[in-house]
């Protein structure tokens, strides 16, 4: 029965299909479509009536309603299998039909006969099939129709089944009720097909923007079907980007864009995303007609087209973008190790070293400048971003607030520090330079500080050795002289002198001045031990 079914279908589609209107862009096309829909379902629907009325007619003696209603059913025949009639001539007849049975049925049959729906069936036809001012000329047929019906009741012109069962006022009170009835049904139907058209005009000017932003895009974009991978549809950007032309694209899948070792993949990813249904976005690798292979960001979304879910894709050329991420991260893996090295070299240096931005805040420091932390007596660790007067100590600040703006006026400032740590003396000579930008201007400082501990001790001892050797060269120019001159005073007196108790005098004389002479160079030979000992010899 289905394919019986099928084939009338078919039969009935080859009939109407050469006069059909083919813009689904407008009412008149729907409007074709469910004539198409009634001329198909109303013929073997109407043999529901048919069959009983023919019976019912012979067996009540009524056979002229059989003879009509065959030739009825004949004529909607007509109208849906004969392949010379244009449309306009099929709805006519099936209108004319219809008029025809229901004028017929009233006067046959009276009130309780199908005529007087078959009227009312008519009028909402005409509103489906017709533009819809046929529909109220329709209203306007029948209201003649009834007019002329209640004339008859009224004169009794005729011999019809009306005049035994309505008064001219019952006839008319009704009639009223059935125009009313048909005037409210074609003015809905009214608003219904001015909202389809408006639904029609809105898509047909969205489908229109959106095939221009698709033909018109930069970007090479193009629909695939997501069974077979075929592509549906391809913009220009694809065609000039690519190499093919629109056939040979049309001819393609999308697995003839990439390589073989990627299909597998692209399958999978194809399938996951359409059970997904979900907006993708990543990277792949496409190959031109030319043989050559870019790098693109895909860019897609699922969608219906036709009943089929189809894929949406715009792929951007990024291939100059990697080469120069490529680049960009050789250059930047270059800084980091340039930096490592500065670190390394700044974190080696001996003095601490500490920057400073224009407003005096910490910008940077070695390991150095952390380790002479200690000599502070707060221990507080330098921090970058906090201010450097968080680590000068109060009775310092003064002093240092100074330093500095000097320094950030472009002078360069020296001073020496002394701190007792432990009991320990230590030195930091620091030294406060401007840091300048390429246009001279000053945006900082930098602090160096460098320990002199054993370069201060090393001058204390010079001094104290100077000091020593100052006073052993005092005693040398005057303690030791004296003895010295005496001994050489008395030494011509012992060979002159001839008395034996002045020349014993004399003796004793010279041998307190040699006893005395010896003291000094005693004591001298002391001293010079002593500072021998306290200053050793530098290696």
């Amino acid at each position: 029965m289905n394919t019986l079914f099928i084939n009338y279908q078919n039969k009935v589609r080859s009939n109407l299909s050469s006069s059909s209107p083919s813009d689904d862009g407008d009412v008149s096309y729907w409007q074709g479509q469910l004539f198409y829909n009634f001329l198909i379902y109303c013929l073997p629907i109407s043999l529901i009536a048919l069959i009983p009325s023919v019976y019912m007619s012979f067996k009540d003696d009524l056979p002229a309603i059989a003879v009509v209603d065959l030739l009825c059913f004949f004529l909607i025949a007509t109208a849906t299998f004969s392949s010379q009639l244009k449309v306009r001539q099929r709805k006519i007849l099936v209108i004319s039909v219809f008029y025809f049975l229901a004028v017929y049925l009233i006067n046959a049959l009276g009130y309780i006969g199908p005529g007087i729906f078959y009227l009312f069936f008519i009028t909402v036809l005409i509103g489906l099939i017709f533009p819809v001012r046929y529909a109220y000329r329709s209203v306007g047929i029948n209201a003649m129709i009834l007019a002329t019906f209640a004339a008859l009741i009224n004169f009794k012109l005729a011999n019809s089944a009306l005049i035994n069962e309505y008064t001219t006022g019952k006839w008319i009170a009704f009639s009223v009720n059935l125009i009313f009835a048909s005037l409210v049904i074609i003015l809905v139907i009214d608003k219904i097909f001015d909202g389809l058209q408006l639904t029609i005009v809105n898509k047909s000017l969205l489908e229109e923007r959106y095939r221009l932003i698709f033909d018109k895009s930069p970007l090479p974009m193009w629909l695939f079907d997501t069974e077979t991978h075929r592509f549906l549809d391809v913009n220009e950007a694809a065609i000039r980007h690519y190499g093919y032309d629109k056939n040979e694209f049309l001819s393609m899948s999308i697995m003839d864009i990439r390589s073989p070792d990627q299909i597998s993949d692209t399958a999978d990813l194809v399938r996951a995303n359409k059970l997904s249904g979900q907006y993708y976005g990543g990277t792949a690798q496409h190959i031109k007609k030319n043989g050559e292979t870019i790098q693109v960001k895909i860019e897609s979304n699922l969608i219906t087209l036709n009943g089929n879910a189809v894929r949406l894709v715009q792929a951007t050329d990024i291939t100059l973008q990697v080469a120069h991420q490529a680049e960009l991260n050789r250059y930047n893996q270059k800084i980091k190790e340039s930096e490592s090295n500065l670190h390394a070299l700044f974190d080696s240096v001996m003095d601490g070293i500490v920057l400073l931005d224009a407003e005096a805040r910490i910008k940077l420091f070695n390991s150095e400048a952390s380790r002479s932390m200690d000599l502070n007596k707060g221990k507080a660790a330098l921090e970058v971003g906090r201010s450097i007067f968080d680590f000068v100590e109060d009775a310092r600040r003064d002093h240092f607030e100074a330093v500095l703006s000097k320094v950030y006026k472009g002078e360069t400032i020296d001073y020496d520090r002394r701190y007792r740590i432990r009991g320990d003396i230590h030195w930091i000579r620091f030294t406060v330079n401007p840091v300048r930008e390429d246009d001279d201007k000053i945006t900082g400082a930098c602090i160096t500080g460098r320990d002199i501990t054993a370069r201060m001790l090393y001058l204390r001892s010079v001094e104290d050795q100077n000091k020593v050797f100052r006073e052993i060269a005092w005693m040398q120019s005057h303690l030791v002289r004296a003895p010295l001159a005496r001994i050489l005073g008395l030494l011509p007196m012992v060979d002159s002198e001839t008395d034996s108790d002045e020349r014993s005098v004399i003796l004793k004389y010279i041998g307190d001045s040699a006893n005395e002479l010896d003291s000094i160079i005693k004591k001298i030979n002391e001293e010079s031990t002593r500072i021998t000992q306290k200053y050793p010899p530098l290696p």
